[in-house]
């Protein structure tokens, strides 16, 4: 425990640090988009090789397919439980359909990658890419035609992110037998090591310019938050903890899962509610809030996952 203490301790500081850098005008909002595209285009994918290099074993595979198993399967149920639940709800479509991408889509990028890299090496890293993938069939999928309000499907874009380009390398490089010279190794790790610090500074930027008094208001971020952060990982908890009496599982497979499905919300659902005009000022504050309470919550579950498994 005491290590995830100190992981947690470092994510403080990093978002503290990107909160005064943004009170005190050192990064705006050009800066903030600079440093996600510098992160998702080049420094997160050099942390998703790295974690190619990790020691093939048997365990490892069976995780790796567990682990993509387990993702569609919680993408596939959430989505369709979300949009039946909410058919009845007597608020607005547009908001509807915040509330379902928001409670389904995590950050898996900027929060799930360091976290899982920093609590369980290169094993966890290379679940989270795996994960990453199952997110992306969805998103570019399912999400895409709930902000477009059509049926537009648009599953080859995710083929155009680096990051999914570099999850999918990674698990062949994982596969196949050969490992890189140890030069290229070290360079690949020391590129993807700026990634916890870039990513929570500007995730303490974008917390900075936050309208607290309507945040804090917003009945149904709070549904969302507790939903996204709570009752979704303590359900997948549940299964997995039934499954793994007929299935074997390594404890740290099931961490990671648990864990990716208790992230905030991600940002790519704030993106997404701009470029398409779908209630992007709620998809704002439900990601915020979902941000300050991961706080506490990410700390309740990398506790819970350490003592139930």
């Amino acid at each position: 425990m005491i290590q995830v203490y100190i992981v947690f301790f470092k994510i403080f500081v990093f978002l503290a640090l990107g909160f005064v850098l943004n009170k005190t005008k050192v990064i705006g909002s050009s800066g903030e988009r600079a440093l996600s595209d510098i992160l998702l285009k080049a420094v997160l994918p050099f942390m998703i090789l790295s974690s190619s290099q990790h020691d093939y074993s048997t365990d490892a595979m069976n995780g790796m397919i567990t682990c993509a198993v387990v993702a569609c399967g919680y993408y596939a149920l959430t989505l369709v439980a979300m949009r039946l639940s909410l058919r009845k709800v007597n608020i607005l479509e547009d908001e509807k359909r915040i509330m379902v991408t928001c409670t389904v889509f995590a950050n898996t990028g900027f929060v799930g990658f360091p976290l899982m890299e920093a609590l369980f090496g290169s094993y966890g890293l290379l679940l989270a890419a795996v994960y990453n993938l199952c997110y992306n069939v969805f998103f570019y999928t399912y999400a895409v035609y709930l902000f477009s309000r059509k049926p537009k499907f648009a599953l080859l874009d995710m083929f155009k992110s680096s990051v999914s380009l570099a999850s999918i390398l990674a698990i062949v490089l994982f596969i196949i037998p050969w490992r890189m010279p140890s030069f290229i190794a070290e360079t690949f790790k020391m590129i993807g090591d700026m990634t916890v610090p870039m990513s929570m500074i500007v995730m303490g930027s974008m917390l900075a310019g936050v309208n607290v008094k309507k945040l804090l208001t917003d009945k149904k971020a709070y549904i969302v938050s507790a939903l996204r952060l709570m009752v979704i990982p303590a359900v997948v908890m549940g299964v997995l903890l039934i499954l793994s009496r007929w299935i074997e599982m390594l404890p740290e497979t099931m961490s990671v899962i648990v864990l990716m499905c208790a992230l905030p919300s991600g940002s790519m659902n704030v993106i997404f509610a701009e470029n398409y005009e779908v209630a992007p000022h709620f998809s704002a504050r439900t990601v915020s809030l979902s941000m300050i309470f991961m706080l506490v919550t990410l700390m309740f579950w990398a506790w819970a996952v350490k003592a139930v498994f």
